[in-house]
């Protein structure tokens, strides 16, 4: 998971009806979702769940997501992690693959958070 700090995504008026109340995320999830697409990975529209805002981003045989999420219903306090769904066949055979499509967007992720001037405080838990 990365935790940074910065003012560049705005929250929209009443955003949070579509989550749980005090998770924000929607700007910062459609600015990842142009960026994983410019970087070769076709990402979906932003869904938003109770607990963030999912960009789904194209990957077979599994599910791939990115979640963005206000930190302590703070405004300028955000975390972005990756995760995978499914894959059941490629565990059966021995062939899963998430691990390493994960620490592929993650890397993305990492390196256009990081790419940006107006984030501060960046810091990385890794699970």
């Amino acid at each position: 998971m990365l935790e940074f700090k910065s003012d560049a995504f705005a929250i929209s008026p009443g955003e949070d009806e579509a989550t749980n109340p005090g998770i924000f995320g929607k700007a910062l999830a459609e600015w990842l979702a142009d960026e994983l697409s410019a970087r070769g990975h076709a990402a979906g529209e932003v869904i938003a769940e109770d607990f963030g805002w999912c960009v789904p981003v194209e990957s077979k045989p599994h599910a791939l997501y990115v979640v963005c999420a206000s930190s302590d219903e703070q405004a300028d306090s955000w975390r972005v992690f990756a995760f995978a769904e499914g894959g059941l066949i490629g565990r059966v055979f021995g062939k899963d693959t998430r691990d390493e499509d994960v620490a592929r967007i993650y890397g993305l992720i990492k390196a256009a958070i990081t790419a940006r001037v107006d984030v501060r405080d960046l810091s990385e838990e890794r699970a």
